[in-house]
C-alpha cells in the first residue's frame, strides 16, 4: 500500500510544479530601463559610420532628454531621435567617427504610466573599417514552445503566457556579428491582426536562438518571421521564411482557482482532480491500516 502511494504522489507534485506561478522577469512595474545598446558595451572595431542606439525595455516618453557622446577629441555632436514603435532612442553622429575610444550616455526616460527608468553609460572603440554592406540572413529555421504562469508583482495578478524559442538560420556580415540585432515579427496569431506585427528586437544571440513571449490564447496557429539589422540600419533578407506551430488549449486560472477552455483543458483539470482524490483516499486507508 505504501509503495502504491509513493508512486501516486510524484504525479500530483509534478502537476503542481507545472501550475506553480513564476515571477515575471521585467523592469520594476514596467519601468523603461535601457536593456540593450548598439553597439554593446566594450565593443571594439565599431565602424566610423555607425548609428548609435539604445532600446528601452518598456514603453517610454521622449521629451528632449540629452544623449552625450565623447570621443578622443572631446564632445561629438549628434542628432537624436526616438522611435516609439521600437522603443528605441537613436543618436546619429553629425560626422564620421575618428578611430579611438568613445563614451555615450543614454538618459533615463519617463515611462508612459511609470516613473523615470534607468539610463546607461556605454564605452566602445571605433576602428577604421566602414560598414558598407547589408547583413545576410537565411531566415528562421525552427520553433519550440511551452507555457509559463507568471506573477505580476505590480498588479499582484497572474497570467499565463506562451514562450517560443525561434532558431535562426545562417547570418553573415562584413563586420562582427555582435554589432547586429534581430527583429522578430508575429505574422500570424491571436494578436497580430492582418499584418505582421513587430514584437521584439534583440542583440543577435551567440547560440542563434531567440525567445519571445506572447499572451496564452491557446488552440491557435502562431507564425513568426525575422530579419537582421546592422549599425547603419541596413536590413537583411530572410523575412519571407516563416516558422509556425499549433498551440493547444490550457487551463486558465482565476486567483487560486482554475477554469478550462475547451475539451483539452477540461480533461487536464479532471485528471488533476482525480489524482488528488486517489492520493487522499490512499492516505486515509494507510492511516487505518
Amino acid at each position: 500500500m505504501r509503495a502504491r502511494l509513493a508512486r501516486a504522489v510524484p504525479s500530483v507534485l509534478l502537476l503542481g510544479l507545472m501550475l506553480a506561478p513564476r515571477a515575471a522577469n521585467a523592469a520594476p512595474c514596467g519601468r523603461p530601463d535601457v536593456d540593450a545598446t548598439y553597439p554593446p558595451n566594450d565593443a571594439v572595431g565599431v565602424p566610423p559610420n555607425a548609428l548609435l542606439s539604445a532600446h528601452y525595455g518598456a514603453p517610454a516618453e521622449y521629451v528632449d532628454e540629452v544623449v552625450t557622446l565623447t570621443g578622443p577629441a572631446g564632445a561629438v555632436p549628434v542628432d537624436v531621435f526616438f522611435d516609439r514603435a521600437e522603443s528605441m532612442l537613436g543618436a546619429q553622429p553629425l560626422m564620421p567617427l575618428a578611430p579611438g575610444p568613445y563614451v555615450v550616455t543614454w538618459p533615463g526616460l519617463r515611462g508612459v504610466t511609470t516613473g523615470v527608468g534607468l539610463g546607461l553609460t556605454v564605452e566602445f572603440s571605433v576602428g577604421n573599417q566602414r560598414d558598407e554592406q547589408a547583413p545576410r540572413f537565411s531566415g528562421l529555421t525552427g520553433i519550440e514552445w511551452d507555457w509559463v504562469r507568471e506573477e505580476d508583482e505590480c498588479t499582484e495578478t497572474h497570467e499565463d503566457r506562451f514562450w517560443f524559442d525561434l532558431d535562426l538560420g545562417s547570418v553573415s556580415d562584413d563586420l562582427a556579428p555582435s554589432f547586429l540585432s534581430v527583429i522578430v515579427f508575429e505574422t500570424r496569431g491571436p494578436s497580430s491582426g492582418s499584418a505582421p506585427e513587430q514584437i521584439a528586437i534583440r542583440p543577435l544571440p551567440k547560440d542563434r536562438s531567440v525567445r519571445v513571449e506572447r499572451p496564452a490564447a491557446g488552440g491557435e496557429k502562431v507564425c513568426f518571421a525575422a530579419v537582421v539589422r546592422d549599425l547603419t540600419s541596413r536590413v537583411s533578407g530572410g523575412g519571407d521564411e516563416q516558422v509556425c506551430v499549433e498551440t493547444t488549449e490550457l487551463p486558465f486560472f482565476d486567483g487560486c482557482s482554475f477554469r478550462a477552455r475547451g475539451s483539452r483543458g477540461s480533461a487536464f483539470v479532471s485528471l488533476l482532480f482525480a489524482l488528488s482524490l486517489v492520493v487522499a483516499g490512499r492516505r486515509r486507508r494507510a492511516r487505518r491500516a
